[in-house]
């Protein structure tokens, strides 16, 4: 696994990450960490390279029939077809471009993650699609920041929690009931109970699966963006994007307000509102694509 430690880290910091990381090495040994399909680390490998080209991209789509038909139906869908409808991988990555084609690979893959155990898991999920569709509208609304690079470090932001659950399900039950009864903060609550929380577990596995260090930085800090030594753009998209899912529905928690965030980004209540209601709609039909 790669380390993002930064270099003025404290040393408390370093120990703490390492112990992180024991707990994640022994995790990847007994099988219990999550880990994304080829075609998906294949993927995000082709959007980081500047002179990546369609029909490298098409030869992995083509290397996964399933995952062709996927894209294929997806290009074709009311929330993406632009044009002639696509009739072939390369008339789609066409019609969606190189980079949306590349994060619509992604979390086609990354949705078979949250596909056990149960309703918990698909929960997760609502979440992580919702957090990526309202990061990436916050940084279209706010041109802070490359809508294009901001939809899979919103769909990453809670994947320590789905690492949680397939390593441990018993005790995500547990800190779940604490969070519903209003006893703390998930991170918190998480920290006590392993001596970390599913911020530091994402930004490490974000990074294993070759997202930028300000993109893993900010996944780290999305609860508190004001400690974020890198990415803190990023992280306030991100803190503000959360809120903003689960105020809409798609949350796991207790509800807070984006409001405070939303400001601290520029944008007045009526900005705020109709970023929610475009994100609202854009969740309701790529939802029923990535089912």
């Amino acid at each position: 696994m790669s380390d993002i430690v930064a270099p003025d880290a404290t040393l408390a910091e370093q120990l703490r990450r390492q112990r992180v990381r024991t707990t994640l090495t022994h995790l990847s040994r007994t099988g219990d960490l999550p880990a994304l399909p080829h075609a998906a680390t294949a993927a995000l490998a082709l959007a980081r390279t500047p002179d990546a080209d369609a029909v490298e991209l098409c030869n992995v789509i083509g290397s996964d029939v399933g995952l062709a038909a996927r894209i294929l139906r997806i290009a074709n869908s009311a929330a993406y077809i632009r044009r002639a409808p696509a009739r072939s991988v390369h008339d789609a990555v066409l019609a969606l471009g190189l980079r949306k084609t590349c994060d619509v690979l992604v979390a086609a893959c990354f949705r078979q993650l949250y596909r056990d155990p149960g309703g918990y898991a698909q929960n997760l999920w609502n979440h992580a699609l919702a957090v990526g569709i309202a990061t990436e509208e916050l940084a279209r609304t706010t041109h802070r920041l490359d809508p294009g690079t901001c939809f899979l470090p919103g769909l990453f932001h809670d994947v320590g929690r789905i690492a949680f659950l397939l390593a441990d399900e018993a005790s995500v039950e547990v800190i779940q009931g604490l969070v519903d009864a209003g006893a703390g903060a998930r991170p918190e609550l998480e920290a006590e109970w392993y001596g970390f929380d599913h911020a530091e577990v994402g930004a490490l596995l974000a990074a294993d699966w070759g997202l930028d260090a300000d993109q893993c930085e900010a996944i780290r800090w999305h609860h508190d963006p004001a400690h974020a030594s890198g990415g803190r753009t990023l992280a306030l998209l991100l803190s503000a994007a959360d809120a903003i899912a689960t105020a809409i529905g798609c949350g796991t928690g207790i509800e807070r307000s984006a409001r405070d965030l939303c400001a601290e980004l520029g944008l007045s209540e009526e900005d705020e509102t109709g970023c929610a209601e475009r994100v609202h709609a854009a969740f309701a039909e790529q939802r029923e694509l990535f089912a």
